[in-house]
């Protein structure tokens, strides 16, 4: 379970393919190498495979595979295992019935409840525990998978053929996130879970569509309709997704000031909108072609 939770640090992230589906594929370019850069997702169905010949042909001709984090390494392991016994669980005296606030615990017993899960059985994590639990199980439930995600296939891949991998982020740079000791973005973050719970299916049937044409625009406005409906989770919009958005962009760079071409799995949520990625790079003055 473990594992599964590194994948999971936003329900912004996760949509659905079909067997004949392209890409956010990009390729950008500069003097000294080119970076490929594909809108990942982080869960998926079996029947996502085989890729798009653009996506196989982009990878293969890469000297290097860059993701945001290899969760199978010793060190991502270790880092998630110890946020999750040092920061999941409340300490005696706490839990989320004395630590959320009225409308998100009231948000949660209903949810359990309808589940026929009883609260008790979460009382005691903290609400960020409480989101990766609730998701995994929801996910997994609509038959999607971390194991059959682009990030992993390609993790998969790169090491059997020994081609050298590298990460955008640390997983304490991830955990310490998704984990920080923020009451009101820890509640804000649990109460938009248990809020999406049930637009799950049909939001991902949207990406679905919207990914299939490569539409940036239709993708970037789905995820961000929770700032849109409640401006109140800007904060956690921008920590999940902007601000990492501008320090990903950076490490590209430096991969483009290199005479390597890197092929570069992020979630597609990272990659469109005014501040995503993509347009991040087009400021700066790369060539961006979508492939």
């Amino acid at each position: 379970m473990l594992k599964k939770y590194s994948y999971l640090f936003s329900l912004f992230l996760i949509f659905s393919l079909s067997l004949e589906a392209k890409s956010l594929l990009y390729r950008v370019s500069s003097e000294g190498g080119t970076v490929y850069i594909l809108g990942s997702i982080h869960l998926a169905k079996a029947e996502l495979y085989p890729l798009d010949k653009k996506i196989r042909g982009a990878y293969a001709k890469s000297d290097v595979l860059a993701v945001e984090l290899d969760p199978s390494s010793h060190e991502a392991m270790t880092a998630i295992q110890n946020t999750v016994s040092s920061r999941g669980t409340y300490p005696a005296g706490k839990s989320l019935s004395t630590e959320l606030s009225a409308k998100t615990y009231e948000a949660l017993v209903s949810y359990m409840s309808k589940s026929g899960t009883p609260v008790s059985m979460v009382q005691g994590m903290r609400p960020w525990l409480v989101m990766l639990q609730l998701s995994v199980t929801e996910m997994q439930r609509l038959g999607y998978s971390p194991d059959l995600g682009i990030d992993k296939h390609f993790l998969d891949q790169a090491k059997a053929e020994m081609k050298t991998v590298v990460s955008l982020e640390t997983a304490q740079e991830q955990m310490g996130l998704i984990s920080k000791d923020d009451k009101a973005f820890q509640d804000k973050l649990l109460f938009y879970t248990l809020e999406s719970m049930h637009e799950m299916e049909p939001m991902l049937d949207d990406m679905f569509r919207h990914w299939q044409r490569g539409d940036e625009e239709a993708i970037d406005k789905i995820i961000s309709i929770p700032v849109v409906t409640d401006p109140d989770l800007k904060d956690v919009y921008d920590a999940l997704i902007i601000k990492r958005n501008y320090k990903m962009t950076q490490k590209i760079e430096g991969f483009l000031r290199t005479n390597k071409n890197y092929f570069v799995v992020i979630g597609s949520g990272h990659v469109v909108g005014k501040e995503g990625i993509v347009s991040l790079l087009k400021e700066k003055g790369y060539r961006v072609t979508q492939e």
